[in-house]
């Protein structure tokens, strides 16, 4: 987890782009996103976003709000408290993303959650009402449309703890995402076939396929 003594290291040597995610307020944060010691997270996350406010150094913070059929209100909710602490503070940035079924063990029971994007966007227009009006931060930086996954940028990767190279960070036992490795001496060794999948949505700028490259790649290898 970023904490503040961490963000400091990394400032420190240029590192200074981040996402976090949340999965709604805490009501909803802590249903789905909990510690191995079964310990909830959402007052340990936000609790360090404050402290982050204290930080002078430049930095950006990508705020990534999860939404399916379940936790609208709950984020209607959180919104509200991102915008009442962050809004006036440019490193803070807001988009969201609908939860997507991507395969595994737990794919159906993620399916019946899903929105489909008529929903989606009214669930968006009621979570963000007023904001143009209220803000003086221009609704684009809201990312509601034309978002596209940091997975399809090409500088972009994924590197898991046992060496392993990937580029979507919500699939991790998806074979489509294991591009390639980091050797003992350092170098990367990566699958360009494998690579140039992920950016298949540039191709025809198709919005849906650059918002979520896997969800348009073919299942087979």
């Amino acid at each position: 987890m970023l904490e503040p003594a961490l963000l400091h290291q990394l400032i420190s040597i240029n590192h200074l782009n981040f996402q976090i995610t949340l999965d709604g307020d805490e009501e909803w944060h802590n249903k789905t996103r909990i510690q191995a010691n079964s310990k909830p997270t959402f007052d340990r996350i936000w609790n360090n976003l404050l402290l982050f406010k204290d930080i002078e150094q430049p930095f950006e913070v990508n705020l990534r709000l999860h939404v399916h059929k379940h936790n609208i209100e709950s984020s209607k909710r959180l919104y509200k408290k991102i915008k009442l602490e962050f809004a006036e503070d440019p490193r803070f940035r807001v988009y969201f993303h609908k939860i997507s079924a991507l395969g595994g063990p737990n794919n159906n029971n993620i399916a019946k959650d899903v929105l489909d994007n008529a929903a989606y966007s009214k669930a968006l227009a009621y979570i963000t009402e007023n904001y143009a009006k209220e803000s003086n931060r221009p609704i684009s930086e809201l990312h509601l449309d034309g978002y596209i996954c940091y997975a399809a940028k090409p500088n972009s990767l994924m590197i898991r703890a046992n060496g392993a190279i990937g580029k979507c960070t919500v699939a991790l036992n998806d074979p489509r995402n294991d591009i390639g490795k980091i050797k003992e001496d350092g170098t990367l060794d990566i699958s360009n076939p494998k690579l140039q999948r992920w950016f298949m949505g540039y191709a025809d700028m198709s919005e849906k396929t650059l918002a979520c490259p896997l969800s348009a790649m073919r299942t087979n290898l």
